[in-house]
């Protein structure tokens, strides 16, 4: 993973809440030029820096881009990506675990614009932790990978998004509403919080994944692995261990990949299978490129609720 650029900011310290990203597909999808208003806020219903936060979680999660052909200067229009329009077609009201699975891949795979949603799922190494030791970590990543570094106020913000936007708290308390507590990412089980240690806790074991989910994000992190004529083996270590990929999404070990895997393998009908022995396991799927992998998806969830 090119590790070049690196942006601590954007999210105006708000995480993802339930409906932002609706109001937002709204307005890119049906009068994008209203982000570039005054009144964009009043539009959308929240607070100007809450409108400002909208904007970037759906530049960061591949739901929209840039409209390079009609921005001029500073204005610069929004546009859903290919994968905001089948979303907006299939889930415009994201309601499916599996939509937020698969932006939940497109940040981890972000290194550039949520440098510490990439580090914290692909580096960082502690499975039980306080704030803390998981600032220090940050912090001394961010010095060897790059000559300037942001104050720790600047990388203690980020940090804090980013684990608001996961941690489930225990014992649950009536939270107060701005402390992300209704962020759809903490539905995916990845972390909890404890607070009577204040210490956090990364979810390691197995997880119900949908099939083209799970190839949605192999696609993403082995994208030299999609084109082979049909069909690709990843080692199973390999999986669990490369960066952006599914071991690191979806916070497995080789033991829970291999569980997860196997569940997925009953219900996919082919497409992802385990094959060899014991020691030299792979993950044998279909080549396809992650689009496609998130269309058919889709269709399956589409066809599940015609039934």
């Amino acid at each position: 993973m090119e590790q070049s650029i690196m942006k601590f900011s954007g999210h105006e310290t708000f995480p993802v809440r339930e409906g932002w990203l609706h109001k937002g597909m709204k307005l890119v999808c049906e009068s994008p030029e209203l982000f570039l208003d005054e009144e964009v806020a009043d539009y959308l219903g929240v607070g100007r820096n809450m409108a400002k936060s909208i904007r970037h979680w759906l530049l960061v999660t591949g739901l929209a881009e840039i409209d390079a052909a009609q921005s001029r200067g500073r204005s610069m229009l929004l546009q859903p990506t290919d994968l905001g329009q089948l979303i907006w077609q299939h889930d415009p009201y994201l309601l499916s675990q599996g939509t937020w699975w698969i932006l939940h891949a497109n940040l981890v795979n972000n290194f550039d614009t949520t440098t510490t949603w990439s580090w914290f799922f692909n580096n960082f190494s502690h499975d039980r932790f306080d704030r803390a030791v998981c600032l220090e970590s940050l912090r001394r990543f961010i010095g060897a990978s790059q000559k300037r570094v942001p104050s720790i106020s600047t990388i203690s913000r980020d940090l804090g998004c980013m684990l608001l936007s996961y941690a489930r708290t225990v014992p649950a308390t009536n939270d107060d509403p701005e402390d992300g507590a209704d962020c759809p990412f903490r539905e995916l089980g990845l972390l909890s919080y404890y607070r009577t240690s204040g210490y956090f806790h990364v979810h390691q074991t197995a997880k119900h994944i949908p099939a083209f989910v799970f190839g949605y994000v192999v696609s993403l992190s082995f994208p030299e692995a999609m084109r082979e004529s049909q069909t690709t083996d990843i080692k199973l270590q390999e999986g669990a261990r490369k960066a952006g990929g599914p071991g690191r999404v979806f916070c497995l070990n080789s033991e829970t990949l291999f569980e997860t895997v196997s569940q997925i393998e009953q219900e996919s009908d082919q497409f992802i299978q385990i094959a060899g022995m014991a020691g030299d396991r792979t993950i044998r799927l279909h080549c396809m490129p992650p689009d496609e992998w998130a269309t058919l998806f889709y269709e399956a969830s589409q066809e599940i609720v015609n039934v």
